[in-house]
Formats: structure tokens, sequence, C-alpha cells
């Protein structure tokens, strides 16, 4: 049917030439209710069927028993008897939005018509009450209002950064974090400016062109990183998700997306791998300081200059001290009054040949060293600290501190989190409520950094596309506490396990054979100790750090292998 509203007006069905020809008019603009009711009374005298169903009358129904105001509110019925119906029996229609309901109790939206039927051939007056059931469209715009108000709601109050743009990349809405973060003072600012008002022409000129991009083939992009340059010489960082903007048919119609500040993570991240290289190059030389006091000393002397002062260190970096090095080695080597550890110790005897290879490889790092010159900048007074901790090793001191184990081993992980994450490792982690430790922490984190390293170059020989590593802490017995380091790794052979843990022994091509030596011995200055086991090549690696409990009697135990 046609509806009442764009046809032709009441006023002119009523000025029919009879009554009932302007009824049946009338009746065919009806979409859901056509009433006729005598005028004061409002008394019933018939009803469309589908009004008859709208009011919950049956067929058979004598709707005679029955007045307009048993079925509308009573407000509406005292203005149709003393207003509206007046006004329709001389001409002026009326239209408007009222709630109905059937003889149930049942209530409905309906958008009422009425006129006036004057009185002709002996009939009295009536008035006509025609009715659309507007149950659905009131329904869409509350849930339209609905829809409208939760995204102004979520507009107003996500922290994150949500926009709306056409197909040229012109905003057309945005939240209200987005213009706090470029200083607009409202939302509504954003309508008709680009991402060009306020970033640099190289970011601006990216992000317009992943969103024509986006629009040109319908795929959003999810998780994309952005560095963000901005015109006032602001650097951030947003994770971002843009997707196509469609319309109710599904023609794209623009982009939408919404961005996540990261610039506080990526610092984070900046500051880890800045940290992880310096820890890098402090491991190397606190390696180096393992092999001998003597080469400790040196380079303890070293890092002291630098803590004084980094700008000598990088005026004589070409002068390295590279031949005093090698004149140490040369002196070591030819005096025959040095200490017992030279004459009588197979390592000791060995170290003066070991100090001349060493000043080759010192010599091959130099440019490396000036990459990381920035980062030794940063780091000196950690450098420091793990020099002061390998002399205490050297001299035999240690400083033992309360600890929990689980902590000690996630520190490990952060140190080691750079390179793990690089090399795709991914950590399983098995803890279990256990008794605080008594140990050096820092020797315990060399060992543990140094586990997770060699655990890490095993998996990566593999070639293997998920690499887990598993680190457990659990309670071996009333005064141990046992971390154990599990790899996916080549495995280990049976006959090398007896000679994991010997001073120079190593399968790899760039080792040094001193890493398991010296956390061995750690681990047995801690009171501790350090094993090993593999059921063979292929099969990974399992690696064992029993502690002793805070406040238990725990002799220092020699390192064991299985």
């Amino acid at each position: 049917m046609t509806s009442i509203s764009s046809s032709q007006p009441l006023t002119s069905i009523a000025a029919d030439t009879t009554a009932e020809q302007a009824l049946r008019r009338l009746a065919e603009y009806a979409l859901d209710l056509f009433v006729v009711a005598a005028f004061p009374s409002l008394q019933l005298e018939s009803v469309s069927d589908d009004g008859r169903r709208l009011l919950q009358l049956g067929p058979a129904t004598d709707v005679r028993r029955f007045v307009w105001g048993d079925f509308c509110p009573p407000d509406f019925a005292a203005a149709l008897r003393d207003h509206i119906g007046p006004a329709a029996l001389i001409g002026r229609d009326w239209t408007g939005e009222s709630m109905f309901h059937g003889v149930g109790g049942a209530s409905f939206p309906v958008r009422a018509f009425v006129t006036g039927l004057p009185a002709t051939a002996g009939r009295p007056d009536r008035v006509a009450i025609a009715g659309i059931d507007i149950s659905a469209t009131r329904e869409m715009r509350t849930s339209l209002q609905t829809e409208q108000m939760l995204l102004r709601a979520l507009l107003k109050h996500v922290p994150d950064s949500v926009y709306f743009k056409d197909l040229a990349s012109r905003f057309i809405r945005a939240s209200d974090a987005l213009a706090c973060k470029t200083g607009l003072p409202s939302a509504d600012e954003f309508v008709g400016k680009t991402d060009f008002d306020f970033f640099t022409e190289e970011h601006a000129r990216q992000a317009f062109d992943d969103e024509q991009r986006i629009i040109a083939t319908g795929e959003g992009v999810a998780g994309l990183e952005e560095k963000e340059t901005w015109n006032d010489g602001r650097v951030t960082w947003v994770e971002t998700c843009k997707l196509p903007l469609r319309d109710p048919r599904g023609r794209i119609i623009g982009t939408f997306g919404i961005s996540r500040d990261i610039t506080e993570r990526k610092k984070a991240e900046e500051n880890l791998q800045t940290t992880q290289k310096e820890l890098l190059a402090a491991s190397r030389l606190a390696g180096m300081a393992e092999i001998a006091t003597g080469v400790l000393h040196n380079l303890g002397n070293a890092l002291t200059s630098v803590t004084t002062s980094v700008s000598v260190l990088a005026d004589k970096l070409d002068n390295l001290r590279l031949a005093n090095l090698g004149r140490a080695a040369h002196m070591l080597e030819s005096a025959g009054d040095r200490a017992a550890f030279l004459t009588a110790d197979p390592r000791g005897k060995e170290l003066p040949g070991y100090l001349v290879k060493l000043a080759d490889v010192l010599t091959q790092e130099r440019d490396s060293m000036k990459r990381e010159i920035d980062q030794l900048r940063l780091n000196v007074e950690h450098m420091s600290e793990i020099v002061a901790v390998q002399q205490n090793y050297a001299r035999g001191s240690s400083l033992a501190q309360e600890c929990q184990a689980s902590e000690l081993v996630e520190e490990s992980l952060h140190i080691s989190a750079i390179a793990l994450a690089r090399h795709g490792i991914t950590v399983v982690r098995d803890f279990k409520p256990v008794p605080t430790v008594k140990v050096d922490r820092h020797k315990v984190l060399q060992i543990l950094v140094n586990l997770v390293h060699n655990a890490k170059d095993a998996m990566d020989e593999v070639h293997r596309s998920d690499k887990p590593m598993t680190i457990s802490v659990e309670q071996a017995d009333p005064d141990r506490v046992r971390i154990v380091v599990r790899d996916t790794g080549i495995g280990i052979p049976a006959e090398n396990l007896t000679r994991i843990f010997n001073f120079g022994f190593t399968t790899r091509e760039n080792g040094h054979g001193f890493g398991l030596h010296s956390s061995a011995n750690a681990a047995a200055e801690l009171g501790g100790k350090l094993s090993a086991h593999s059921d063979g090549p292929g099969l990974g690696a399992v690696f064992t750090l029993e502690l002793p409990v805070a406040g238990a009697q725990a002799p220092a135990r020699a390192l064991e292998w299985h």
C-alpha cells in the first residue's frame, strides 16, 4: 500500500462527493488500522480486518460494543472528542503519533490519521481513524539512537586514537583522545583535516598511501607499528589497525582505524636492546677476567679510565693499548719469577700464549668497539659493577644475600629477552613455591645467563620452527633449591658429558670454553652444584643448578655430569 502522507490529502478525501467514497479512499491508505466511529460518542461502527488483529478483536466480535476510548489513552480520547474530531469535521484533518492498545492490553505505537465524516443521508457525524503500526520504526530509531550514544561514549572516553576518514583521507570523525594528542580543542575540529595538517610530509604521505591502498584493495592492516613525526618536532610510536569503511551496500566509502600509543614501550625496547649490547660487551670482558687475575686487573684499570672520562676513550680509540697487552703477554711468558700460578698451574702455563692470541682478537674487534662506544658511555657503571664482582670472585670474596630463585630466573631472562625473541625462542616457566636461597646474586645471574645463552645457541643449530625452552624452579630436598634449564637443541654426545665443564672445552667454532667451566666453579663456591644431562645428539640437554636454602649448612659440592 501507499503511505497516506505521499498521496492525496485527507482534506480532499473528505471533500469527495459522498462520505462512502471518502471512507473507501481513506481505507486504501491505512496500512494497519482503519476505524470508523460515531461522533461524539466514539462508539465503533466498523474496523478493518487488519485493525481487528491489531486491536485483538475476533472476526465475529461485534465492534459496536466498544468505544474508541477502550483502545487509546484517556488524553487521546478526550482530545479526539474535544478538539481533533470537531476540527476534522470541518475539514482540518489531524495526524500524529500515539500509543494504542488491544483488548488484551498489548500496546503498540501508531502513526494516526483522523478525518471527519460529516452527517449525510441520515447518518450522524462520524470520524475515521487510520493508523500505521510504527513499532519497528520506533525500535529502529531507538536502536540507532543507542548506537549513536555508544559511539559518542566510545569516542569520548576511549584512551586510544579512533578516527574515520573519507575516500580522500579527510577526517570525518575522531575520538577525544586523538584531539587531545594533536592539541585541538575539540574532536569536531578534525572534520575536513588530513594527516598533512599534523605530521611531517614523510609520515603523512606514508599514512595516506596506506589508506589509499586499503581503499583500492579492500584489505585492512592490523598490528602496524608506525613512527609518527609531528610538525612540532615530536616523535611518537603507535600500533595501528586500519580497515575499509563500507556503506550498507558494502561499497567502500573511506577508512577507519584505531591507534594505540606505544611510545613508552618502544623506548623500553630500545633501552633493552642497548642494555643487551652493553651486557654482552661486559660479559666478554668478564669472561676474559676469568682466565687470570692479572687480565682482570688490566681490564679493571681500562674500565676505570672509561668511568673517569669516556671522551678520552673516544679520542684514544685507535690506541687501545693493544701493544701493551701484547707486551704484557710476552712479559708473562718470559718472566721466571711469576707467581706459582704461572709455573705450576697447567692453565697458567697456557696463559701467555692465550694472551698473544687474545691481543690479535682484540685488534680485530676494534671496529666493532667503535660502534659500541655510545652503549659503553651509557653503561659504564654497570660494567664497572661486573668488573667489581669478578674481582671479588678472583679474591675469593662474595656478598651473600637472600633471594627468590624465581626472581633470579626472571632477571636472567630479562637480560636475555631481546636475544631470545630475535631467535624465536619461547620460554616455558614452571615455578613451584620454594624457600629463599642465600647466594651472591651476581654469580647466580652469571650462571643463569650463560645457561640460557647456551640453550639458545643449541636450539639455533637444530633449525626447527618451534624452539621451546623450559625453566623450572623446584625444591630438590629440604636444604636445596633446584633451577633446571631444559632445551630442545642439538643435544650432547655421551663422550662430551665428561668434558663439558673442563676449561677450554667447546664444540662451537667461535666458543672459548670457559663459560660452563666458570659457571660450575661459581656454583661450587656458592655451596651448590651445576650438572648436565642429555639423552644424546638431537635430543636436547638439561642443565641443573642447585643452590642452598637460606639458613641451611651447605658445603661446596663438585660439579657433576650424567
